[in-house]
């Protein structure tokens, strides 16, 4: 991987202000420790990763749906628009039903792409499915000082947040799931300020939840998700314009 150095100064989505710095070359650049700033500095060509859930997958928009079909051209999820937006190559490894379980055993596979950016979205199945926060954390500990070992910067994307309470529907399968949405978005929130990560603190902010931008109970559409893809530009825009992604 290529050397870098960089040092910018970006708001996160929480308020705060921090400075990233540092240097380094291949697997020992960038050996920082939990809490430390990140940095990272963009040339031509770099790529960025997209490791989550459905998500990002996108499932829900177009031809997104099931059975999952291989010949699906049209692409409204989040990383397609937002690799537009910014004329920048982002790679989908959204995975439907993906908990951070299945992330952490997919991090190596998206560190293999030699990315400079790994937009990570995990929770809303690990809630789901009842995995404990803790264990959820943990999860996210481990993907983020991998990516960090390879030079990789992060950015953390949540799914839930304290508005889905009053916004969800009776009978849905969250309604009973209150105190876990809130546990799960504050692990979050806390887990991006202690590493000083970038926080797209509500990915459904807008579309959550509103018959005309949902596909199912779960899931956007093809135009929740251009609504999620401008919560997540506007969440990252200090981020962006510090690393000169914006065009």
């Amino acid at each position: 991987m290529k050397n870098r150095c960089a040092s910018i100064v970006i708001t996160l989505f929480l308020g705060s202000l921090f400075v990233w710095g540092g240097c380094g070359q291949d697997s020992e650049r960038n050996a920082l420790g939990p809490g430390q700033p990140f940095s990272v500095e963009w040339r031509q060509g770099d790529a960025v990763v997209a490791l989550g859930t459905s998500l990002t997958f996108g499932y829900g928009a177009g031809c997104k749906v099931l059975p999952l079909r291989t010949d699906c051209i049209a692409d409204s999820a989040y990383p397609a628009l937002l690799a537009k937006r910014l004329f920048l190559p982002i790679v989908n490894l959204g995975q439907p039903g993906a908990t951070t379980r299945d992330g952490l055993l997919r991090t190596e596979e998206a560190i293999a792409l030699a990315p400079v950016l790994a937009l990570v979205e995990f929770g809303g199945n690990d809630l789901v499915q009842g995995i404990a926060v803790e264990e959820a954390r943990a999860n996210l500990e481990e993907m983020i000082g991998r990516f960090h070992a390879e030079g990789i910067a992060v950015v953390l994307l949540s799914s839930t947040h304290p508005d889905m309470i009053g916004n969800t529907p009776a009978g849905h399968r969250l309604a009973g799931l209150t105190a876990a949405t809130l546990a799960y978005h504050a692990m979050l929130v806390e887990l991006a300020a202690t590493r000083k990560l970038p926080l797209v603190e509500f990915l459904f902010e807008g579309v959550w939840w509103k018959r005309e931008l949902m596909y199912d109970s779960l899931h956007p559409n093809g135009m929740g998700y251009v609504r999620m893809e401008e919560n997540i530009f506007r969440s990252l825009r200090d981020f962006l314009a510090a690393n000169e992604m914006l065009k």
